[in-house]
């Protein structure tokens, strides 16, 4: 049986048809079939290259936090400042939630400073790297926007490199699904973004242990990663992916409310569609 016909029946056999997307698909792919029109004002579930579901995948939001991995794969540009001494600037420390709690005129490493942005969504720690990478936001903002052209991102525009709203920022369902590939990608990202906690030290001696901010690991079988984000503006995003099986399930969540719950029900049953297509 050839592939789209087996998509078909695996979908319907596991999940009634919903009315079909709003939005129209790339590379003249048929319309995909909605289970989850309410999920999120935007959603794309993939498994391994391949679209699965999705509703709004092209529809413009605030990505919140999920635009740290652009910020993440910019400053990996330059791996030397893994290894340099990060300031904790004043601007840094005094810096909105979530953070990890660092002290201005303190400093630690740069691996942990991106650890710490990665697992914890620590805005401290990301605009302390930030301000020793490049002399203000918007250089380094332009420098997100040159790699997110790269990577193919024709629907994303960053203004903020941690994800806090910002008039102009911007992204897609699809093209964070790009970003998200390339992230997993990079094996410093991978390693971080599957950690379920993070312990550091800084420069004054001052410990630090924080949680991952993704809630889906250790909780849901297979999840390796990828990155939360939350603004009131944004509401609840996500970038999760799984593996069991030799399978990889993706999920890009925009705009949601109960993203937790959401994510367990739309990455287990599409694993139960790659297991039916694979009979």
């Amino acid at each position: 049986m050839r592939a789209a016909p087996r998509r078909a029946l695996a979908v319907a056999a596991l999940l009634l048809l919903a009315p079909p997307l709003d939005a129209a698909p790339e590379h003249g792919r048929p319309p995909l079939p909605d289970p989850y029109p309410d999920a999120a004002r935007a959603y794309l579930v993939a498994i391994g290259d391949e679209p699965l579901w999705a509703h709004a995948p092209q529809l413009r939001l605030p990505p919140a936090s999920l635009a740290k991995l652009l910020t993440a794969l910019v400053l990996l540009e330059d791996r030397g400042f893994l290894a340099r001494t990060v300031p904790v600037t004043p601007v840094a420390a005094a810096t909105a939630p979530t953070r990890a709690g660092l002290r201005a005129g303190d400093a630690l490493q740069g691996a942990d400073a991106l650890a710490a942005m990665l697992v914890h969504s620590a805005n401290d720690a990301c605009l302390a790297l930030v301000a020793q990478a490049a002399p203000s936001t918007a250089a380094f903002a332009s420098r997100m926007n040159a790699r997110a052209a790269a990577l193919g991102m024709r629907d994303s525009h960053f203004v903020d490199p941690c994800g806090y709203d910002a008039d102009g920022q911007y992204s897609t369902a699809a093209d964070l699904l790009r970003l998200a590939r390339a992230a997993r990608a990079e094996p410093l990202i991978a390693h971080y973004a599957a950690q379920r906690t993070l312990a550091f030290t800084t420069r004054t001696g001052r410990h630090y242990s924080l949680p991952n901010t993704n809630q889906l690991l250790g909780r849901l079988p297979g999840v390796v990663g990828l990155k939360t984000g939350y603004t009131m503006h944004a509401r609840q995003c996500l970038v999760a992916v799984a593996e069991r099986d030799g399978r990889r399930v993706w999920l890009v969540m925009l705009g949601g409310d109960q993203r937790w719950w959401l994510a367990h029900r739309m990455i287990g049953n599409a694993f139960d569609v790659a297991a039916v297509e694979a009979r």
